[in-house]
């Protein structure tokens, strides 16, 4: 049936993708996401789209494929639901109903790659954001998880905390979860920032233990 589905596709490896995902991704006449997704489907002989800066032609494009009886499905890394292109598909087009397949998030593996829970995280992204937003959350919680970006990394963040009085607690980061270079860190933020001009790693998670 024609419509749009937002698609999860987990940490990035193939093999954390649900059976539910690529039965949608089979079905598609038409698939929307990055140039790393679409190239994941490069066997498929079906229509891509590739998302970019330019989000109001790419709306216009995904609105006219469903106005044409095209099932489209829209790729998202990890959760579509927690800062990705769900909430962006919302706002651009709120007439469309889409259907959504969740997927496996980074915090997810993250955390079970440490061997930790996180129903008591307070959960958070730095893309593209101010890193004073996760400070303040760092103030409040005694578990905070958060995403990092290129501008935004986690030896970055680690000096923001400590420039605002954070003490040297412990910090997990977890980076390029799934795939054959996935590295975990477990150290202290002073030891961490310290890393800020040797830093190379990214797709990273960290999460922050201001328990003392």
């Amino acid at each position: 049936m024609a419509g749009i589905t937002v698609v999860g596709l987990g940490p990035g490896s193939r093999e954390y993708i649900t059976p539910a995902a690529e039965q949608a991704i089979a079905e598609a006449d038409v698939l929307v996401g990055g140039n790393r997704h679409l190239k994941m489907y490069k066997h498929l002989e079906v229509e891509k789209y590739p998302i970019n800066a330019d989000l109001t032609t790419l709306m216009n494009i995904i609105a006219a494929k469903v106005r044409a009886a095209k099932q489209v499905v829209l790729l998202a890394s990890g959760d579509p639901g927690f800062y990705g292109i769900l909430a962006t598909l919302h706002r651009r087009l709120p007439e469309l109903r889409p259907q959504v397949i969740p997927g496996i998030s980074s915090f997810q593996l993250g955390c079970a790659r440490l061997g930790i829970s996180w129903e008591d995280a307070c959960l958070t992204s730095c893309h593209g954001r101010d890193p004073t937003l996760v400070v303040a959350q760092v103030k409040k919680h005694a578990k905070v998880i958060t995403l990092t970006d290129p501008a935004n990394t986690p030896p970055i963040l680690a000096r923001a905390l400590l420039a605002e009085g954070i003490g040297d607690i412990p910090v997990h980061v977890a980076c390029n979860l799934s795939y054959a270079d996935e590295t975990i860190i477990s150290t202290t933020l002073r030891s961490l920032a310290a890393r800020a001009d040797q830093w190379s790693l990214n797709n990273c998670i960290m999460v922050i233990l201001n328990e003392q």
